[in-house]
């Protein structure tokens, strides 16, 4: 019997893995969650999705036409992306209850108008990260991982 351990990486804001008894869970390699979180093609994991950074403004958004490791054509077809405005609307919400939820826990007495404050706050500083999770999402409701596509 092993002795669980984990083992967690971050860079920036994402997570990279967790092992636990050296067998991969949630966020490992071939599993949704590792391509969304580390924004990369949701075929081989290797390459990255967008251009830039989520947070640089001069590529913000820009998806690259494939992916460099498998050749991925990431723009499907015309229009593509389209559908990924309902997955950003899902992660706004998602973000507003948790900003409630964190204004209820620790401050509770604060009015509705510091609480509008905080969500035009936290909307603001989260936009672009909502907008880069909210293409790869889209794209991985349609992509499988392949583990031989390098």
């Amino acid at each position: 019997m092993c002795q669980p351990f984990l083992v967690t990486l971050v860079t920036g804001f994402l997570f990279q893995e967790f092992y636990i008894c050296k067998k991969r869970i949630m966020l490992g390699k071939g599993t949704k969650l590792y391509s969304i979180l580390r924004l990369k093609c949701p075929r081989c994991q290797e390459g990255d999705f967008y251009k830039g950074h989520p947070y640089s403004y001069s590529g913000m958004g820009r998806v690259k036409e494939n992916c460099s490791k498998c050749d991925l054509k990431y723009n499907i077809e015309p229009s593509f992306y389209q559908g990924s405005y309902y997955v950003t609307y899902a992660l706004g919400v998602a973000l507003f209850i948790a900003v409630w939820i964190l204004q209820l826990l620790f401050f509770p007495g604060v009015g509705p108008g510091t609480l509008l404050l905080a969500m035009s706050i936290s909307l603001l500083v989260f936009s672009p990260l909502l907008y880069a999770l909210s293409k790869i999402v889209w794209i991985n409701f349609f992509i499988k991982f392949e583990k031989n596509k390098n």
